[in-house]
């Protein structure tokens, strides 16, 4: 009765040393006799005891390294320090245990070489403006790196670049410099812009005094048919001269108003109008 009560007692304890319960976003590293045997996914599983032993608990979920720091030297050889956050996950349990000691510091090296790969072809200005696009990279490059070792990894951020303080310098001095050339750019076209506007105002008044002028010119001419025809054809040149005799005695007229007349000195021929118009007058 002993005896078979010792091999209940037996029978239950190497099923409990079998019966292996992993929890979520966990995987276990099973090695029968030292070589490497099977993985155990989330879950109740059974495992032969003495023969089979867990070598690894191996979290599968994703993992976050957000203190990874480094100096960069950029194409344009500026030395500058970059953090960077990446997130990983185990998708091979078996080859991240038996592959690497420590997946972290592999994870860690492997950042800190490709990085320094492609921010190095690439000048501080594109670091600094595109780093959407250095993140893309950087994670294709990440990606292939790790599917060696078991692992995938799911993003990379360049999350801070940090300047020294010589460079930090140079840097406002550029600035200050293209700010003030946009600024002679800017008041350089609006001179251009205001003249070419003057110039345009001053080419359509002409063309306005212009038009008036030929606008008179062809009344004048109108005029001067109106009357030649009026006096049937015998008389028309007395009628253009009359009509010339009036122009110029408005004009004497407009020039009597004038708040700047003083003084106003016939010449012969406006007094000649006067009188070429009175005897026309007097013959019609």
């Amino acid at each position: 009765m002993e005896l078979l009560l010792a091999l209940v007692v037996l029978l239950v304890l190497i099923v409990i040393m079998g019966l292996k319960i992993v929890p979520q976003s966990r995987n276990l590293v099973i090695t029968r006799l030292g070589a490497y045997h099977r993985t155990l996914d989330a879950g109740v599983n059974i495992i032969v005891p003495f023969l089979d032993r867990v070598h690894a608990n191996v979290p599968v979920n994703d993992q976050v390294l957000n203190d990874i720091e480094l100096e960069v030297v950029s194409a344009d050889n500026v030395v500058f320090g970059a953090q960077l956050l990446v997130v990983y996950r185990i998708e091979n349990p078996e080859a991240a245990v038996f592959r690497v000691n420590k997946i972290d510091d592999l994870v860690i090296g492997l950042v800190q070489s490709l990085v320094r790969s492609e921010l190095g072809k690439v000048e501080l200005d594109a670091v600094q403006s595109d780093r959407g696009s250095l993140n893309l990279a950087l994670l294709e490059a990440l990606e292939d790196a790790g599917k060696t070792y078991g692992i995938r990894i799911s993003r990379s951020e360049i999350t801070d670049v940090r300047l020294n303080e010589t460079t930090q310098k140079a840097m406002a001095e550029v600035l200050a410099a293209e700010r003030e050339r946009r600024a002679a750019i800017t008041r350089a076209e609006g001179q251009r812009r205001a003249a070419e506007l003057n110039a345009d105002g001053e080419l359509y008044e002409a063309q306005r005094r212009a038009d008036g002028i030929r606008a008179i010119a062809h009344a004048n001419a109108e005029a001067n048919r109106e009357i030649a025809a009026s006096l049937e054809g015998a008389n028309a040149q007395e009628a253009l001269v009359f009509q010339t005799a009036r122009m110029q005695i408005e004009a004497l007229e407009g020039l009597a108003k004038s708040n700047n007349a003083k003084l106003i000195m016939l010449p012969g021929g406006p007094s000649n109008a006067f009188r070429e118009a009175a005897a026309i007058l007097k013959d019609i």
